[in-house]
């Protein structure tokens, strides 16, 4: 496990070549041990990855100190940060954040690899973007093979009402392993800030009402896109999600589920955060799209 002992340390971004870069650092894959995953190094070498590959949704944790600085705290309260995520990265291995350093509104964003490799690209907004980059891509899409995976999912699919919440053991447990831990992620419960990744998964309880199999593929992120309606989220606090799915689409190597879903606050009704969503289910780890494999 890569500890981070001056991830509560405050760094000064650097300028290099029009973007606002933060310092490298070695992001953890705290699901390693999660066997049949993407995640796990067995099953993502059998699938042609180099390894284990660590969740995008971790590599959203480095951006906020430099989208903080870019756009001041307002950031957490009306601002996004859509990613496209391109090459995936292994367990501690160095990446850079960079934000765009000047811009007039939605700026661009990437993270590289000490090898040069980009792992991701965006866009980050500090109010309200309704065209950002995962979104401009959705638009993008059209129709390819239709689904095997996905087959009894109907875009339209909606549920709402769900309970959710970020629970303090679970950030306490991140704590030392995440690349940038800010001070608001420290405080007691009721009071503290959730990270990133935290938010996005107390949002993926809708996945758990979704109508396909659970089992019998591997799947990974594609894309995410946050956007705080009126941020930001506290750890322990209860909240509902209402989620939709907004399109099936396809590609050479995978089914790719997009879904919507928002967080709100049953408190004073409103609406918190709203994340965009990308899945790729892989083909190659279905024996629906294995060569040979029975055909529906």
């Amino acid at each position: 496990m890569t500890r981070h002992p001056d991830n509560a340390t405050p760094f000064a971004a650097i300028l290099e070549d029009g973007w606002l870069c933060g310092p490298w650092r070695r992001p953890t894959n705290n699901s390693s041990h999660e066997a049949g995953t993407i995640h796990d190094d067995a099953t993502a070498k059998g699938l042609g990855f180099r390894s284990g590959t660590v969740a995008g949704s971790i590599h959203m944790e480095q951006f906020l100190p430099l989208l903080l600085h870019a756009f001041g705290p307002e950031w957490q309260c009306k601002g996004s940060l859509s990613l496209w995520f391109r090459e995936p990265s292994a367990d501690g291995e160095a990446v850079r954040a960079m934000v765009q350093a000047a811009s007039t509104g939605r700026r661009e964003v990437r993270m590289v690899r000490a090898d040069g490799a980009e792992v991701l690209s965006g866009s980050a907004s500090a109010g309200p973007d309704q065209n950002g980059a995962l979104r401009q891509r959705l638009a993008a899409m059209r129709p390819g093979d239709p689904p095997r995976m996905l087959a009894p999912l109907l875009v339209g699919f909606q549920a709402s009402g769900l309970p959710t919440r970020v629970p303090q053991a679970d950030v306490e447990r991140r704590l030392p392993i995440i690349t940038e831990c800010l001070p608001a992620f420290a405080l007691p419960a009721g009071e503290a800030l959730a990270p990133l990744s935290a938010a996005v998964h107390a949002l993926r309880v809708f996945e758990e009402r979704l109508p396909i199999a659970r089992t019998g593929f591997v799947g990974l992120f594609g894309g995410i896109e946050w956007q705080w309606l009126n941020g930001p989220m506290v750890v322990g606090r209860a909240y509902e999600v209402s989620g939709r799915v907004l399109a099936v689409t396809d590609s050479p190597r995978s089914e790719m589920l997009w879904t919507e879903t928002t967080l709100h606050d049953p408190a004073n009704g409103l609406a918190i955060a709203r994340m965009l969503m990308l899945s790729r289910l892989l083909k190659e780890s279905s024996p629906l799209w294995n060569q040979g494999a029975a055909q529906p």
